[in-house]
């Protein structure tokens, strides 16, 4: 019975983090995204999800955006670092979902 209920909050906390890391995964690779279509978003969620919020600086993306058009390397040192964060979180995505998928030992 303790096991059945061990195994059952194992499971649920490996969901809570699957979704946690698809949400992570999410917003990584939306930094590959061109400007335009990120900021597009961004205002469509603050269209959908109105809410007031203190932005001390508004405009960082742009301010992102116009530093990577004068130093292109900038880019490609943002491009390998969104690489690399979004190809872990693809294994650790890889790695929950065979931990869920796994079937249970069998303790004879």
């Amino acid at each position: 019975m303790i096991v059945a209920i061990y195994r059952n909050f194992k499971k649920g906390l490996l969901l809570v983090t699957l979704s946690g890391l698809l949400y992570l995964g999410a917003g990584l690779l939306e930094g590959f995204l061109p400007y335009e279509w990120r900021h597009a978003i961004d205002q469509r969620f603050e269209r959908i999800f109105s809410r007031r919020v203190y932005a001390p600086h508004p405009d960082m993306d742009l301010e992102f955006e116009m530093d990577f058009r004068q130093h292109p390397g900038h880019r490609l040192v943002e491009f390998a670092l969104l690489g690399v964060l979004a190809i872990g979180d693809a294994y650790l995505i890889l790695r929950v979902w065979r931990a869920i998928r796994k079937p249970p030992a069998n303790p004879s």
